[in-house]
């Protein structure tokens, strides 16, 4: 521009042109200046300005993982929250109540005697010897015990077996008495108090096998009955009892048997079938011991019931 205003300009035109060029001039080394500042801080800083100028949003996302703190200055993390606000539990079973390790029983079932009880000897009984056989008959048992954990326990057991007595016996020893035939009736009632561990083995969640098995206390009472006719309004005929002999001995017993839960996998209560072989120490009849018993009582009680 000054190059192209020659002498004959006017003296104010010349100065306005002169200030343009030293504003322009002004201008750009202030531009060069700065520029050349934030090289420098730049190089200085490295990535911090990255740090700086990231997204509140993505610093927390980064930050929850302790990507973006370390060493004393990070804060200790929590667990991570469960989903649908549920609570950290152990693995199955995560809870159990102090009542869960209790276990209660019941159930009956029919008993077939084994062994000696079930024949007795005509020469015995013409002696004077009570040595009467045993029939079919049923059972009935409840317990109680303690669960040390899913699969091994210990419970306290009573049970109840009544046999009657066959007629071929009460027929020769009514006739051995001068009685008549079928005058006179029978039962052996045996119980028992024993302690009995037990053994779980799953086959799946519902449904499995177990063993038990134990000894205790064993009283047999042997009942002969005959009818009596009792009148008051009108007679009627019942069966009392005209003699009996009983023992108190140890015994044993061990079962095998199968359960299934019926009221979820994680429950204790079950439906339970079993078999088991029980051994009474019943004392054998003698002359000088001839009212009490036939020897060693042998049993096979079958019982259904329910365990929890």
């Amino acid at each position: 521009m000054v190059a192209n205003c020659d002498r004959t300009c006017p003296l104010p035109r010349r100065m306005l042109i002169a200030a343009s060029a030293l504003a322009l001039g002004l201008s750009l080394t202030a531009a060069a200046q700065t520029s050349s500042s934030d090289t420098s801080a730049n190089a200085a800083t490295g990535f911090s300005n990255f740090s700086s100028s990231s997204s509140p949003s993505l610093q927390a996302y980064l930050g929850s993982d302790g990507l973006l703190t370390s060493g004393a200055s990070a804060s200790p993390s929590a667990s991570p929250s469960p989903q649908y606000g549920g609570q950290h539990t152990q693995q199955y079973p995560g809870y159990e109540s102090r009542w869960s390790h209790i276990a209660i029983e019941g159930g009956v079932g029919f008993t077939i005697p084994v062994g000696p009880d079930t024949s007795f000897s005509q020469t015995n009984l013409n002696n004077g010897e009570l040595s009467p056989s045993e029939g079919v008959g049923f059972n009935i048992n409840a317990g109680g015990g303690w669960m040390f954990n899913k699969r091994i326990g210990v419970l306290i057991e009573y049970t109840f077996d009544k046999q009657g007595i066959p007629g071929d016996y009460l027929n020769a020893l009514a006739t051995a008495n001068g009685l008549g035939a079928g005058s006179l009736g029978g039962n052996i009632n045996t119980w028992d108090l024993a302690l009995e561990p037990i053994i779980y083995q799953p086959f799946s969640h519902k449904s499995g096998a177990y063993v038990t098995g134990g000894g205790g206390f064993y009283r047999k009472v042997t009942n002969f009955t005959e009818a009596v006719e009792s009148c008051y309004y009108y007679c009627i005929s019942q069966a009392e009892t005209v003699d009996h002999f009983s023992s108190n001995q140890g015994g044993a017993n061990f079962g095998i048997g199968f359960y299934r839960k019926f009221l979820g996998e994680d429950s204790n209560a079950k439906f339970f079938a079993e078999v088991r072989y029980v051994w009474v120490n019943s004392p054998k009849a003698s002359t000088s011991n001839f009212d009490q018993g036939s020897g060693t009582e042998e049993l096979i009680p079958v019982s259904f019931g329910i365990r929890f």
